[in-house]
């Protein structure tokens, strides 16, 4: 294929994935835009974007779809998008492990499983990755804890693996992405245990499933400038989506509890009652 080669995980119709591989797409790249159920692809099929099945979570979904695309390519990918990713509200103390573990199971070892595979499709590349990772994983926000914490694991992982890329020619950009206007927000639930600690709380925290206080970047914007990244030479980290840039500047140079008052601010803390 003369034409770059973008292989990019979690395409759902609406979300980030999908504009990723639109925007590409407008790039004049050939996308393989993958997802878990390809039903939910949407009208995203056209020339130049196959949609193809591949569970993050999965090791025979992996390899058989990397199979796929070395067959398709020649053996090589000029650019990996790890995108797949899992949202999840809840506070700390009333987390189900189990449920914990699928979320870890997604947001980081899916990417990693995901890179190792297609490694010597990039390395024979000298292609590129962009882990499309999350300022959540910069700021500790109540109730988000497990989501956090799985964004910040990604985040040093992500520019650990651009150390040990960099020797064999492949380039990663860690996307730290800010509040981008996506399906997630369409379909909440949420209800606390019976039992919680928080239940005081509940309307307050129930409401950023919405993501009611959110300042929304649309995504195709946000997903053209991460490709502008990708095929412009950036490497590490790229501060991309709504208010991206006041957590990289804020965190930076104010004091890290004016960071975490500001950010708490209607968070329905103070509403909890022992």
């Amino acid at each position: 294929m003369a034409k770059k080669t973008v292989l990019i995980t979690g395409c759902s119709e609406g979300g980030i994935g999908a504009a990723l591989a639109l925007a590409f797409h407008e790039r004049n790249c050939h996308v393989f835009a993958t997802l878990r159920n390809p039903a939910k692809a949407g009208d995203l099929a056209r020339d130049g974007i196959e949609i193809l099945t591949l569970e993050v979570t999965s090791p025979e979904s992996i390899a058989k779809c990397m199979e796929v695309v070395k067959e398709r390519t020649g053996g090589k990918l000029d650019i990996l998008v790890n995108n797949a990713g899992v949202p999840f509200l809840m506070p700390l103390l009333d987390v189900p492990i189990d449920e914990a573990k699928k979320i870890y199971d997604t947001n980081i070892w899916g990417m990693l499983g995901v890179t190792q595979a297609f490694a010597p499709l990039l390395i024979e590349a000298k292609g590129v990755v962009l882990n499309i990772c999350s300022v959540a994983g910069v700021i500790p926000l109540a109730w988000q804890g497990i989501y956090h914490s799985s964004k910040a694991a990604q985040t040093s992982m992500s520019e650990t693996l651009r150390i040990e890329l960099e020797p064999l020619g492949v380039r990663v950009v860690t996307g730290m992405v800010g509040e981008v206007r996506s399906q997630i927000y369409s379909k909440p639930t949420f209800a606390l245990p019976s039992n919680s600690q928080y239940k005081s709380a509940g309307d307050a925290i129930a409401n950023h499933v919405t993501g009611v206080h959110a300042q929304f970047e649309e995504r195709d914007i946000t997903a053209r400038n991460l490709v502008e990244d990708v095929l412009g030479g950036q490497t590490g980290q790229v501060w991309r989506g709504g208010r991206a840039g006041t957590v990289k500047y804020t965190t930076w140079l104010l004091p890290k509890w004016f960071v975490e008052y500001v950010s708490h601010r209607g968070r329905g803390v103070d509403q909890v009652k022992p």
